[in-house]
């Protein structure tokens, strides 16, 4: 009876190590074959990221009205049809505000925004397009 319930585990054992041994290389995709198909299919697709570039003054005085755009991109185009683009702006407290920007027609999501108080606050675009999310950050000191 000792023998079979060692024959038993032992076994069971084995077959746990075979099988995990089996998923760790697939995962690692040292198969290769799998994964050089979705590549190609990536590209054939031509997939591009989500890209959003911030521009804001590194400076600004309290009082000054402050323009930020941000232009959001796709590959090579303009996206002009983006879900959502809403700025939020962080004081050093952690208080924030948010601000929805609108396509201006030509190439960006423009505001302005006139800061009350010295200090540095950071600038966040929570941007939405085409099924993808992103959400950069930049500081800007206001003196």
């Amino acid at each position: 009876m000792k023998k079979k319930m060692t024959f038993t585990l032992l076994s069971a054992f084995l077959v746990f190590l075979l099988s995990a041994c089996g998923t760790s290389d697939d995962q690692t995709g040292e198969t290769g074959g799998d994964h050089a198909g979705h590549e190609e299919m990536d590209a054939e697709q031509d997939v591009h990221p989500l890209t959003v570039d911030m521009q804001l003054p590194d400076k600004a005085t309290v009082g000054e009205e402050v323009t930020i755009r941000t232009i959001v991109t796709m590959g090579d185009e303009i996206v002009e049809d983006a879900d959502e683009v809403k700025y939020e702006i962080r004081n050093e407290a952690g208080d924030s505000e948010m601000i929805v920007a609108e396509f201006d027609g030509e190439e960006s999501y423009p505001i302005t925004k006139t800061f009350d108080e010295p200090g540095t606050y950071k600038v966040i675009p929570h941007t939405t397009a085409r099924g993808q999310h992103t959400m950069p950050a930049k500081d800007i000191i206001i003196e």
